[in-house]
């Protein structure tokens, strides 16, 4: 966002060790310093619990130490020892977890891959990320098992599988092989794949026979003009490089269609998937306690100042309360502490049957724009300065947090330039399934963690006002939980904000698109976030 002169939201999220070493650098009385002693206890870290005191007959011993990931005054309070930069260090951050996952347990197993995933100040090291994944996966990890599946559906240090993918991401979501719900979302996502895998096989095959034509065409005028034949023979020699890619492609493309109907013909038929049931039960399902932290942020210290925040964040506290059902609290013009210590307050307060939002309007920045694989996305807090981080508030950070929230469903909704920075993984081959609501469907999304991210417009710009006294996103998401009262998803939502959005922004600048992405690395499971109107919960059959 910024002034009406310069009308565009910055985007970010919360804090990452990797600022404690620049702070650290400083002396106590510096500037840098202030606060920062408060703000270092909420930041989260690999920490080393002392063992247990264990007793054996006559013998007494001490257990080996227990790796744990919490917070640094956690840590400190229960005796632990963890090192500040262990967040951007490969070696510090390995060390906390390695020998644990040596010994096979699944959750050391899966820290170690995704240490190795992220790279901690190293290049990122897919294959063997990969492995330690498959080692968790193979004992049952979840999180793991969603790693494992993204990453055959990227070809991330193994090779690109849909297939695999599906079937990894069947198994995080708890479904059997012969689901009939898991068989009308495979073959769905499977018939896109097999499209977009003709088009390309025969994109690659008309390249092959014009490269090979060529190729033919050149040898035959090489043969004939002998004067000519050192260009003509540098010519040709590129031609079949090129004619040999286009092969390898028709083969590979060949090998995953192949591959990829014989998956389908495994699956159950249409006819035997049963139609989905034109009604909710209604009363039948348990969702939990809803907690919404809202955030509005407009008088900047150091920026410019926004115009919409405050009234979006009231608002939606208000719709969010009233039609809902949330428990809100409501931070306007906070800092860095007062944001951090809030999302803290919310990891203390939910159960594992609990439900969080998290909306954040205001400021916020991208660094590394130009590097998809290093950029970060910042949450800029009302005390945050222009010229260096120290209060910024980066996304690696809240995803760590949001990994300790022991809450079932977590949905960030982020009206904020490069909002959609939070999470750079692309919607999965199971999310998006354009199907009404069934028993099923609400039954396997309560089944399994939910974390999500609802960004404004995802790494571009967007507008602070454009919607009389709301922002464009802010004005169709409040009209669409204001008009809704059926049982809602993430992605009922986000489809719904987007058209509403789409309509609101015709006459502007530029057009809204807004995006849904799954956080993994905050332990997105497959799960659901369900919006649940009063009138939904408090009816029953």
């Amino acid at each position: 966002m910024g002034t009406p002169a310069n009308p565009a939201r910055h985007a970010a999220v919360l804090l990452s060790l990797g600022l404690t070493a620049a702070v650290m650098a400083q002396s106590p009385e510096s500037r840098e310093m202030e606060g920062f002693e408060a703000i270092d206890d909420l930041f989260v870290v690999d920490c080393l619990l002392p063992g247990e005191v264990r007793q054996m007959g006559r013998m007494t011993y001490l257990s080996p130490r227990i790796p744990i990931r919490t917070t640094a005054v956690d840590c400190r309070i229960r005796g632990g020892e963890y090192t500040a930069y262990s967040r951007a260090d490969y070696r510090s951050a390995l060390r906390v977890w390695q020998g644990r996952a040596d010994e096979g347990d699944a959750e050391a197993q899966y820290m170690v891959g995704e240490i190795h995933e992220k790279g901690l100040g190293t290049e990122p090291d897919y294959a063997e990320a990969a492995r330690w994944y498959r080692l968790a996966a193979d004992q049952g990890h979840s999180r793991a098992m969603m790693s494992l599946a993204y990453f055959h559906e990227q070809g991330l240090g193994v090779e690109q599988d849909p297939v695999a993918a599906l079937n990894w991401y069947r198994r995080a979501s708890g479904l059997e092989e012969n689901d009939l719900m898991f068989a009308a979302v495979a073959r769905q996502r499977l018939d896109e794949q097999a499209r977009a895998l003709e088009g390309e096989l025969t994109q690659a095959r008309q390249e092959q026979d014009v490269l090979r034509g060529q190729v033919e065409r050149l040898r035959e005028e090489l043969t004939a003009q002998a004067e000519q034949a050192a260009g003509a023979s540098e010519t040709i020699a590129t031609l079949e490089r090129l004619l040999v890619e286009a092969s390898e492609r028709v083969d590979d493309r060949s090998r995953q269609l192949a591959q990829i109907r014989g998956s389908q013909a495994e699956l159950p038929s249409p006819e035997a998937i049963e139609p989905v049931p034109p009604e909710l039960s209604r009363g039948r399902f348990s969702f939990g306690r809803y907690y919404a932290l809202i955030v509005g942020l407009e008088r900047y210290e150091h920026w410019d100042q926004l115009q919409s925040p405050h009234n979006d964040a009231r608002r939606l506290a208000e719709i969010l309360n009233q039609r809902y059902g949330f428990d809100t609290t409501l931070l306007l013009d906070a800092s860095t502490r007062e944001i951090l210590s809030a999302i803290n307050d919310l990891r203390e307060r939910s159960s594992p049957e609990d439900n969080v939002l998290i909306y954040f309007a205001g400021h916020g920045q991208l660094l590394r724009a130009d590097d998809a694989e290093r950029r970060r996305g910042y949450w800029l807090p009302v005390n945050a300065e222009t010229d260096r981080t120290t209060y910024w508030v980066p996304n690696s950070a809240i995803n760590d947090h949001l990994a300790l929230i022991d809450a079932r469903s977590i949905l960030v909704v982020a009206d904020s330039c490069y909002g959609g920075a939070m999470s750079t993984d692309p919607a999965s081959l199971l999310t998006g399934l354009d199907a009404p609501l069934s028993d099923a469907l609400v039954e396997l999304g309560l089944a399994r963690p939910a974390r999500y991210v609802l960004s404004s417009g995802g790494l571009h710009p967007v507008l602070d006002v454009g919607s009389g006294e709301h922002s464009v996103f802010a004005r169709a998401l409040i009209d669409v939980l204001e008009s809704n009262e059926q049982l809602m998803r993430e992605q009922d939502l986000f489809s719904a904000v987007s058209q509403r959005a789409e309509q609101i922004s015709q006459q502007l600048p530029f057009a809204q698109r807004p995006e849904l992405r799954p956080i993994r690395p905050a332990g997105h499971g497959a799960g659901s976030f369900f919006f649940v109107p009063r009138d939904f919960a408090d009816s029953g059959d």
